[in-house]
């Protein structure tokens, strides 16, 4: 039967394969970059979450002989959470007329739209849960970053340090630019300032000498300990249904700074992670619509993306 010709191609460690290779190329860095994937065993487990009344502290390793060690682990204090089950699904009508080479390419153009679909719903989760916390924090602070002025450099090095003492040397500080926000940096005065380029040799042997607005690649050398930078272009539509389409940029004029293990564990103090299930959390499959006319190729992941540190982020917001 073609439903069971199509659920064995999709199961095949071929495309099995294939849908793992296509959720990963599709997992979007800027939410990777600010909620890394953190594994954990089973669906409800126990994680260590901070805030300015639980603050994470480097822990005692000096024991006397004969004195007990200082014990890391989880208790009755720390937060519970389940992993939360997300789906797609994308159809194939008409699969028992695909040969077998055409369903596994039906199979495979579905794994790779529904990998890169999941990819973004779970980006723009990240996202915006990161950008909400950060307005919140008490570290965050109002600049025009159009005015003249104001040295953006001298300001992002004070928020670095702050965030840098928030989270206790427990994880590197890294920088994530809204769209707006990051034109109006690169185009400061005071910024531009910092990049002198010789523009070839005049008269007399001497330069032309001028100014350029950096990339985002050369923000980092800039601040004060060389932190990971990042831009976020990620763009939705804000419009209600039925309405005409409003493009926004997800994070737009904001920057985020905080602090963050790029490959992080339940207790480490980050500000945030993508809590997911150990061995690969995006998983397709197919089944056969109720009319039995068509079949599904399905992708469901269990993750939840949460702050674990309210302490460990700052922002610069307009």
């Amino acid at each position: 039967m073609a439903e069971s010709r199509i659920a064995q191609l999709a199961t095949s460690p071929l495309l099995q394969n294939f849908a793992v290779t296509a959720s990963q190329k599709a997992i979007r860095p800027v939410g990777n970059f600010i909620a890394p994937i953190c594994e954990v065993p089973d669906l409800t487990f126990r994680y260590k979450k901070y805030s300015e009344a639980n603050r994470y502290r480097v822990p005692r390793t000096k024991r006397q002989p004969g004195s007990p060690a200082t014990v890391l682990g989880f208790s009755g204090d720390d937060a519970s959470l389940t992993l939360e089950p997300n789906a797609l699904d994308f159809p194939i009508p008409n699969a028992d007329q695909l040969s077998d080479e055409g369903a596994q390419f039906a199979i495979m153009e579905a794994q790779g739209v529904l990998a890169d679909a999941s990819a973004l719903a779970l980006e723009n989760e990240i996202v915006s849960a990161a950008q909400t916390s950060a307005l919140a924090s008490s570290l965050t602070k109002a600049v025009d970053l159009t005015d003249d002025s104001v040295d953006p450099i001298a300001i992002l090095d004070d928020l670095i340090l702050a965030v840098a003492k928030a989270a206790k040397n427990g994880a590197p500080v890294k920088i994530l630019f809204g769209t707006t926000k990051f034109k109006q940096f690169r185009n400061n005065k005071n910024v531009k300032s910092r990049y002198i380029v010789a523009a070839g040799g005049g008269a007399g042997g001497n330069a032309r000498v001028g100014t350029v607005s950096p990339t985002i690649e050369d923000i980092g050398g800039l601040l004060i300990t060389n932190p990971e930078v990042q831009l976020s272009m990620m763009v939705i539509d804000t419009s209600a249904p039925g309405t005409a389409e409003n493009i926004q940029f997800l994070l737009d004029t904001v920057i985020i700074v905080f602090a963050s293990n790029s490959t992080p564990n339940r207790m480490d103090p980050s500000f945030m992670k993508t809590f997911a299930r150990m061995g690969g959390f995006f998983r397709s499959g197919s089944y056969t619509t109720v009319d039995q006319r068509d079949q599904v190729l399905k992708m469901d992941w269990t993750t939840n993306p949460q702050v674990t540190n309210t302490a460990a982020v700052g922002a610069i917001k307009s």
